[in-house]
């Protein structure tokens, strides 16, 4: 076939193709709705919180997160818990958390809107809904807030208040060892910078080796060592603060139930952290607010608020509007715990 009739061919073929590609050349295609990987949540997006449709949310909500609960947990102990299922009166528990996630969500629609699907998603991952639920960095209650954090949001902190150090409080003598632990925390992080700042370990290893074989001295081994010592000292008066105010908190817990009246009165004025209406309306307002400042990313809202929002700042150009999940080896699994949560619970809603 000669190169003029090849060409007259293809000319031809082409055109019996145009009118079934036009479509698609015209107007790009919606992804398929089976994606639903929704990392930007739009300001559009509206619940309907209202009423009767609240309180159906809520509902769905609820046997949503059940149904996840015992088709994954049956069997095995809750994490944070360490009991099986069968020994937790979870259902009340996840039924009650729930009214006020939904009632929080409509309260604070207007500093940005958030789904409740995820928020639940979120406690089970901060403490599988126990109230009781005390970390490592002294965090408290369903929303594991801080002291510092849980004041700023207007909520009544264990050993706040001189009260807290007299009877009828348990333990009297140590209400103050979670402000001292805070306080502390803050000096064993300032010597960590300035024994950073000194230099690397390994490095300084090798270099006074190596002046010690040539003979000649090294001033810098003493900086170094007072620096690590001061940060040994500082190290071991945290842990020994983080355990007494652990054992304060454990001691005025005990015995008590969040869904008695008298107990609930005796928390108002002790520890709002393990109850559920204000930590969840703080933690639903706390991620309303990383969510207006991070474009709708909801990873870095979630990130921000694990590892602080700072820690979330992105500074390259596009991505400076959205933020970013830190290089923090915790914060990733847990903005990844968050993100499955969040996953399972809506799939069983029927939002995915």
């Amino acid at each position: 076939m000669d190169k003029q009739r090849r060409t007259a061919l293809q000319a031809a073929v082409a055109a019996a193709l145009l009118p079934l590609a036009a479509p698609a050349l015209a107007a790009p295609q919606a992804p398929a709705a089976a994606t639903h990987i929704n990392v930007i949540l739009p300001r559009s997006r509206q619940l309907d919180l209202d009423g009767a449709a609240g309180r159906a949310v809520q509902e769905r909500l609820t046997l949503a997160v059940m149904d996840f609960v015992r088709e994954n947990y049956q069997g095995r102990n809750l994490p944070v818990w360490r009991k099986p299922l069968a020994e937790v009166e979870l259902h009340k528990r996840v039924a009650n958390i729930c009214l006020w996630i939904v009632r929080s969500c409509h309260a604070h629609r207007e500093v940005y809107p958030m789904d409740p699907a995820w928020v639940a998603g979120q406690i089970m991952a901060e403490s599988f809904f126990n109230e009781f639920a005390v970390s490592w960095a002294l965090a408290v209650g369903i929303c594991q807030f801080i002291g510092p954090t849980a004041s700023e949001y207007g909520l009544m902190v264990a050993g706040s208040v001189p009260a807290h150090g007299a009877a009828p409080y348990r333990n009297p003598a140590d209400a103050g060892a979670g402000a001292h632990y805070t306080a502390v925390r803050a000096q064993w992080r300032e010597a960590l910078r300035e024994r950073r700042r000194l230099g690397d370990e390994a490095e300084l290893l090798r270099a006074a080796m190596q002046a010690h074989a040539d003979g000649a001295p090294f001033p810098q081994a003493r900086a170094y060592l007072d620096a690590a010592a001061a940060v040994d000292a500082l190290d071991a008066e945290v842990k020994d603060a983080r355990q007494r105010f652990t054992a304060y908190l454990e001691a005025n817990f005990a015995g008590r139930n969040i869904f008695d009246a008298k107990d609930v009165a005796f928390f108002q004025g002790f520890d709002e952290r393990v109850l559920y209406a204000k930590p969840v309306g703080a933690m639903v307002l706390m991620l309303a607010r990383f969510l207006r400042a991070r474009g709708g990313n909801i990873l870095a809202a979630a990130a921000g608020y694990h590892a602080g929002l700072g820690n979330t700042s992105e500074d390259a150009g596009v991505y400076k509007r959205y933020g970013r999940i830190p290089a923090f080896a915790d914060t990733v699994g847990y903005v990844s715990r968050c993100l499955v949560n969040h996953h399972e619970i809506a799939q069983r809603m029927g939002q995915v």
